[in-house]
């Protein structure tokens, strides 16, 4: 059974990675043929177009009581984006993207080193003090990414305004499609994406189950990498572009979500504190996250360097390091 059981996880796979990018493109026109929601809207819709896999397989593994799982899908996915960050980087070294990196970055970087944090601490102390079934960890980790999110708007609110005002123009009549058949197949992706997300979920429990592969290690790696998918198709393609900025960006907004997941999972997992439910093993994955970030922001303020070996040394040693994290996990 095991070969169809990785049967249907490569294809609930596939389904997912095209199912978040037909999203996007429809966000995306979304955003500017309506008046209503705006640019910042319209960038919400984004995230959550490329994200929903993660949501979906997350909150799938707590309701099917696989609280390992969901935690690792959450968590690893932040070191799975990072290691498909730092390849990319490393096959356009030439380019050395990394020093065109804008400082905006930062207070999201912050907010996201802030939740593995809170999120690593939560682990280690078995976080089990819960209010209505919804653990107090869960809800500072909640308030703390809105009271982040928030933040962050207000810093950037001129900047967004003027960005609306110089597409609101040029971007008019960029699609003719009717809005309303945009919507539907909007709807029509999401819904794919529950199923296909939630697919994720079980099949990769079977193959916990069946494979002598533990729990965390299926959630934290492999669906963490297939949810994660859809970022990485981003990435590439902004990086691609020379856009390193978009890709930043990408990877640093979809962290912070990644570790949102877990709080709203907990909010289905009926048997107490999900953070008191798991292995130790993911407080390493939080650990690694928090590190990863870092790593990020101090690239980010580096202004120059001497040739491209010195360049690529930061995204070799991450990549290096992601392989070896990923052959422990396996073999623990």
């Amino acid at each position: 059974m095991l070969p169809v059981y990785i049967s249907l996880f490569v294809a609930a796979a596939v389904v997912s990675v095209f199912a978040a990018i037909k999203l996007a493109s429809y966000a995306d026109v979304i955003s500017k043929e309506t008046k209503i929601s705006g640019l910042v809207i319209g960038s919400a819709l984004l995230a959550t177009g490329t994200s929903l896999p993660e949501l979906t397989s997350t909150v799938s593994a707590a309701v099917i009581n696989s609280p390992d799982i969901a935690v690792g899908n959450g968590l690893g996915s932040i070191t799975f984006n990072f290691f498909v960050l730092f390849l990319i980087d490393m096959h356009y070294r030439r380019k050395r993207l990394f020093l065109k990196v804008s400082d905006n970055h930062i207070f999201t970087g912050l907010l996201g080193m802030l939740l593995c944090v809170i999120a690593a601490f939560s682990l280690y102390f078995d976080a089990d003090w819960t209010v209505m079934t919804l653990s107090l960890s869960s809800m500072l980790m909640i308030t703390v990414y809105i009271g982040g999110l928030l933040l962050i708007s207000a810093k950037d609110q001129q900047d967004l305004q003027a960005q609306q005002n110089a597409f609101s123009s040029s971007d008019k009549n960029s699609d003719s499609r009717p809005i309303r058949k945009i919507i539907l197949r909007f709807i029509l992706f999401v819904m794919i994406i529950f199923v296909s997300g939630s697919a994720l979920s079980v099949t990769g429990d079977l193959l916990a189950q069946n494979s002598g592969i533990s729990a965390s290690a299926v959630g934290s790696l492999f669906i963490a990498a297939a949810s994660s998918l859809p970022d990485a198709v981003s990435v590439w393609v902004a990086l691609r572009a020379a856009n390193i900025n978009l890709a930043i960006g990408t990877i640093l907004g979809s962290n912070i979500f990644n570790i949102f997941v877990i709080p709203v999972a907990d909010i289905f997992y009926r048997k107490g504190s999900i953070w008191a439910e798991v292995s130790d093993q993911h407080i390493a994955t939080a650990a690694a996250g928090f590190i990863l970030t870092s790593l990020v922001l101090l690239i980010i303020k580096r202004d120059k360097t001497r040739n491209t070996f010195t360049y690529v040394i930061p995204s070799f040693t991450i990549v290096v390091g992601y392989l070896i994290f990923s052959i422990f996990y396996v073999l623990n």
